[in-house]
């Protein structure tokens, strides 16, 4: 049997963005935060294309309605509430396809080195999967939206998919059992944590959007420019919503396996054999 050099126990790095713990809710935001900003450019920039292309599809439908920006909130009318589930059903795709760069940013927080570039068919696979998951977890998210309530399960679904898929090297099949499994395991935990989260950045954009509009209101712009004014504002909210509740979900997942699995006990003894990898994080 190998034996462990006396420093080999004190490989597992200790990083305060991570802890290897048990969090509470606000821990779980607070190391969110950190992740996006170790990985700052990559997920914001990632996030900000993909939420200029929820405007590119949103903003057609809200002309068809003759819903402007600039009016205020509108009123939840037959066309509207439409509108709403599948603004919900992308907002769910986003987040999940920005699970492979958030993931990465936890792998590196717990083995404390940057996680490695995959290979062209590793990262063919990671795509393809994610892609994949991203679409599933959309429609329950989308059909929760437009059946209301039902939104509190559908929305956290899956919502882990995409990061199983990147840290844990899972299939698409696997990763979206496992992000089921993990949403409702422990008194359903991960959903509620996933749900918390959403709202406290819908509240925190709805407040920014209000702002907007006393700034316009103030301005006493033409319709149409505050129009075109309020959508890149809208866009640059959304990116930093979507990146942190990206990096919820990384987080989530690492600490709902500390806190379900013993992942921290599990790790601690896998490094006194060898050193901290992507690999020990992977499907056990």
């Amino acid at each position: 049997m190998e034996r462990a050099t006396p420093s080999a126990a004190h490989r597992l790095p200790r990083d305060a963005a991570l802890p290897l713990r048990p969090l509470t809710l606000g821990e779980l935001l607070d190391t969110a935060s950190e992740l996006v900003r170790r990985r700052a450019v990559p997920l914001l920039a990632t996030a900000a294309v993909l939420a200029l292309l929820e405007q590119a599809v949103l903003v057609p439908g809200r002309l068809t309605l003759d819903i402007r920006l600039g009016d205020g909130p509108p009123g939840l009318s037959g066309g509207y509430w439409l509108l709403l589930a599948i603004g919900a059903g992308l907002e769910a795709l986003i987040i999940i396809w920005l699970g492979p760069v958030a993931g990465r940013a936890a792998v590196s927080a717990v083995t404390g080195k940057p996680a490695p570039r995959p290979g062209w068919r590793d990262r063919l696979r990671e795509v393809e999967a994610t892609a994949l998951v991203g679409l599933v977890a959309a429609v329950p998210a989308a059909l929760g939206a437009f059946l209301g309530p039902l939104w509190l399960l559908g929305y956290p679904l899956f919502g882990l998919a995409a990061v199983a898929v990147t840290i844990e090297r899972r299939g698409p099949l696997s990763a979206l059992k496992r992000a089921a499994g993990l949403a409702f395991r422990g008194g359903m935990r991960g959903a509620a944590v996933r749900v918390v989260g959403y709202f406290s950045w819908l509240l925190i954009r709805f407040a920014f959007y209000l702002g907007l509009l006393a700034g316009v209101s103030y301005l006493e712009l033409p319709g149409d420019t505050a129009e075109w004014l309020l959508v890149p504002m809208i866009v640059v909210a959304n990116a930093l919503a979507y990146a942190s509740l990206a990096a919820l979900d990384a987080a989530l997942l690492i600490e709902s396996r500390v806190r379900l699995e013993g992942l921290d006990l599990w790790l601690t003894g896998a490094a006194r054999h060898r050193e901290p990898s992507h690999e020990m994080l992977a499907a056990r």
